[in-house]
């Protein structure tokens, strides 16, 4: 990794963080690099939750406690996470090299709804608010500091 960030070449095979959700680490995620650079990316990981489950109430312990996966047949809720790597930093405790992200996570929700839409992989976009219920089905209100967004798959 050292030798892509000081040389800017492309590297495919970057490592990919893992972050935790739910008490286990994320179960799909995805990076695109920014021009071939290995200082600049876009990543996103998405944690699945059983439909039936996020009918709990959001803002409750036992909701982000719980550490079920859905079941193959069971239809989830992807809770998705979204970040732009800008450039390199160390870690203040071991002094390996990692990215430092960029502060406007609202943007990089943007850039990821953008991208998925042209690609035609979500639909029906919309936006929420703190306190605003989630239109699926019968999930609960949540709490949260800034807008999120919800979106239907494309089958």
């Amino acid at each position: 990794m050292a030798r892509a960030f000081v040389l800017k070449s492309p590297y495919p095979t970057a490592p990919f963080s893992t972050l935790y959700l739910f008490g286990r680490g994320q179960d799909v995620g995805f990076q695109l690099p920014i021009d071939d650079s290995p200082r600049k990316r876009h990543h996103v990981r998405f944690w699945g939750v059983p439909v039936s489950r996020a009918e709990q109430a959001l803002d409750t312990p036992a909701f982000w406690l719980d550490t079920a996966l859905p079941a193959e047949d069971e239809q989830a809720l992807w809770v998705g996470a979204a970040t732009k790597d800008t450039g390199f930093s160390l870690t203040r405790l071991s002094f390996q090299i990692t990215h430092a992200t960029d502060a406007d996570t609202n943007e990089e929700r943007d850039y990821l709804i953008g991208a998925l839409i042209d690609r035609g992989v979500i639909d029906k976009v919309r936006s929420h608010r703190e306190g605003e219920r989630i239109q699926i089905g019968k999930v609960n209100r949540y709490v949260t500091d800034g807008e999120i967004a919800v979106a239907d798959l494309i089958a």
